[in-house]
């Protein structure tokens, strides 16, 4: 168990956000505020992403599972920023999206160590965050 506390910390770390642990799962809670303007409408809403990790192996690995809400315009630099990551995606990646004309939902899962999953997510949304600054 104190591995899994070790590896929670290092992940809220790499996330910058806060990390709680249940029954052998790490949640990690990644709040972003975002801007929807739709039909002449604009207003503010604050988002928790769904990002955890579970059943931890010996070799480090642990099942990742991520839900993500962009919207459109930060969708490209979010999957370039997952796919161009220093630590390539694993064979076992998984992803899926939802798509409404406001806002899209990614879903990721793989196995890999959670620190690289965790690496790499920090790393899209940095890229999405550096292109709201311009």
């Amino acid at each position: 168990m104190e591995q899994l506390e070790q590896l929670a910390e290092q992940v809220g770390m790499l996330m910058n956000s806060k990390v709680e642990l249940q029954a052998g799962e790490c949640l990690i809670k990644r709040k972003r505020t975002i801007d929807i303007s739709s039909h002449g409408k604009n207003f503010s809403c604050t988002l928790d992403h769904d990002i955890s990790f579970k059943n931890l192996k010996d070799n480090g690995k642990a099942m990742n599972r991520a839900e993500i809400f962009l919207l459109p315009s930060e969708l490209a630099s979010f999957m370039d920023a997952l796919h161009w990551h220093p630590i390539p995606l694993p064979t076992n990646y998984q992803q899926r999206m939802d798509v409404n004309p406001d806002i899209i939902c990614v879903y990721l899962a793989s196995e890999e160590a959670p620190e690289d999953f965790a690496g790499r997510l920090s790393a899209a949304f940095n890229a999405i965050e550096q292109n709201t600054l311009v």
